[in-house]
C-alpha cells in the first residue's frame, strides 16, 4: 500500500538553508539599506561636519596645551611657595638669633664710657680710693679737701644721663679723716647706673 500526501505544500529548497538559518526569509533591499546607512551616511555625516569637527578639535587642543602651560606654570609656583616657606622659616630663625643676640648686647656693660664721665667731672681736690660696680649698682670710696668740692662731685652725678639721680652719701668710719697729718674729709657715694651708653 502507498501513502500519499495529498496536502499541497511548499518544498523548501535545501540551498537556502545556511547553518540553520533560512536565507530565503531575509529582505534583501531592507538589508542593503541597512549596510547603505551604515557605510554611506556616516561619511556623509562626517563629511557634512567636518569643518566643526576640526574646530572642535582645534580648540580642543588649544585648551588642551593652555591647561598643560597653566598645569606647569602651577608647578612652578608651588616650587617658588615651597622656597618662599623656607626662606620665611630661615627669616624668623635669624629673627630669633637677633633678638637672642640684642638682648645680650643690651645686658652687656662696658663702664668705659661712665667711668670716662667720673674721670672728667671729678674736682681736682677729690680723688676716689675705691670703685667698685657690681651689675648696674656703683659705690665709690675717697677723700676730698673740701665738703664744698664733695657737694660739687655729687651734683655732677646728679645731672649725668648715665646715673638715675639718686645719689647716696655716707661719711665711712672705716676711712681716716688725716692723710699725711692734713685733715681730709671722706665720702662713700652710691648710685644706680641707668644706662652704659
Amino acid at each position: 500500500m502507498i501513502k500519499i500526501n495529498l496536502s499541497p505544500k511548499h518544498k523548501e529548497n535545501a540551498i537556502a538553508k545556511l547553518g540553520g538559518l533560512n536565507l530565503s526569509l531575509i529582505n534583501l533591499p531592507l538589508l542593503a539599506l541597512f549596510f547603505a546607512s551604515i557605510y554611506i551616511i556616516e561619511p556623509i555625516i562626517d563629511l557634512v561636519y567636518e569643518d566643526d569637527i576640526k574646530l572642535a578639535e582645534q580648540v580642543f587642543s588649544e585648551k588642551n596645551n593652555l591647561y598643560k602651560k597653566q598645569q606647569q606654570e602651577l608647578n612652578d609656583k608651588q616650587a617658588i611657595r615651597k622656597q618662599v616657606e623656607e626662606l620665611n622659616a630661615q627669616e624668623a630663625q635669624l629673627t630669633q638669633k637677633i633678638d637672642i643676640v640684642k638682648q645680650i648686647v643690651e645686658k652687656r656693660q662696658n663702664p668705659f664710657i661712665v667711668l670716662k664721665y667720673i674721670a672728667d667731672n671729678t674736682p681736682s681736690d677729690v680723688w676716689i680710693t675705691e670703685l667698685e660696680i657690681d651689675d648696674r649698682n656703683l659705690k665709690m670710696l675717697g677723700y676730698s679737701k673740701s665738703w664744698k668740692s664733695i657737694g660739687d662731685f655729687i651734683e655732677n652725678l646728679k645731672s649725668s644721663i648715665f646715673f638715675n639721680g639718686n645719689i647716696n652719701f655716707q661719711k665711712p668710719v672705716s676711712l681716716p679723716n688725716e692723710i699725711n697729718k692734713n685733715r681730709v674729709e671722706t665720702f662713700e657715694i652710691t648710685t644706680s647706673i641707668v644706662s652704659f651708653k
